[in-house]
C-alpha cells in the first residue's frame, strides 16, 4: 500500500506550487488541502511552524516549502542519477530562491523609492545572475532540461518561477534567454503536467 498524502497550502500558486508540481510530474495521488485566506486563524495552531505550506506523510507533518519539494523529488526518482546531480540542482535552486525573495522584498515594499531602486536592483542584477546561469546550464546540456536528459524538480522550479515572472509587477522579460523560454514550452507539453496546468484551480498568484 502506498503512503498517504496530504498537502495543505493556501488556495493560490506562491511559494507552495513547485510541490503540487512535482505530484503532477510523478503521477502520484495526494490530497490537495487548499486553505482560504479566511480559515488561515483557525488553521495557524495545527501547523508544525505556524505557517503553509506543510506535507502528511501518513500523518507525519513536513513544513517549509523548499524541503517539502526536495523530499518529495527524492521520494519520486526527480533528482537526476547522481550526487552530482543532485548539486547541480541544488546550485539552481538556490539562485532561483534568492530571486523569489527578491521578489517578495519588491511586492511587499511601501516606501515607492525604496521601491523603485529595488526594481532596478532585480532587473538590472538578480536576473541577469539567476537567468543568466540558468541560459548557460541549458546551453551545456543538449536535453532541453536543467540536468541529465530527464525531468528533475529543477525544471519543474523554473517554470514555476517563470510563472510568477509573467504575472510579477515588472517589465521582466525573459526573451533574452531564449533557451529557458524553449525550457518552459518543453516541460510545460510533458503529458502529466500539461494535463496539470489545464485543469488546476484558476487563482490571482
Amino acid at each position: 500500500m502506498g503512503k498517504k498524502y496530504v498537502y495543505h497550502y493556501f488556495n493560490v500558486k506562491g511559494r507552495g506550487e513547485t510541490p503540487r508540481l512535482l505530484f503532477a510530474a510523478a503521477g502520484v495521488e495526494y490530497k490537495d488541502d487548499r486553505v482560504e485566506f479566511s480559515d488561515w486563524p483557525k488553521v495557524k495552531g495545527t501547523t508544525p511552524l505556524g505557517a503553509l505550506p506543510y506535507l502528511e506523510v501518513d500523518g507525519q507533518k513536513i513544513p517549509e516549502s523548499v524541503a517539502i519539494a526536495r523530499y518529495l523529488a527524492n521520494e519520486f526518482g526527480l533528482v537526476g542519477k547522481s550526487n552530482l546531480d543532485k548539486a547541480k540542482i541544488d546550485v539552481l535552486i538556490d539562485q532561483m530562491i534568492a530571486t523569489r525573495e527578491s521578489m517578495v522584498a519588491i511586492k511587499y515594499e511601501k516606501d515607492e523609492a525604496k521601491k523603485a531602486e529595488l526594481m532596478k536592483k532585480f532587473n538590472e542584477e538578480q536576473i541577469p545572475k539567476c537567468f543568466g546561469y540558468i541560459e548557460k546550464t541549458l546551453s551545456e546540456n543538449s536535453s532541453g532540461f536543467l540536468v541529465g536528459n530527464q525531468v528533475t524538480w529543477g525544471d519543474l522550479a523554473l517554470i514555476d518561477l517563470d510563472g510568477m515572472l509573467i504575472n510579477f509587477e515588472t517589465s521582466t522579460n525573459l526573451d533574452k534567454f531564449p533557451k529557458v523560454v524553449a525550457h518552459r514550452k518543453k516541460v510545460e507539453a510533458l503529458p502529466r503536467i500539461s494535463t496539470y496546468l489545464k485543469n488546476r484551480p484558476v487563482t490571482p498568484f
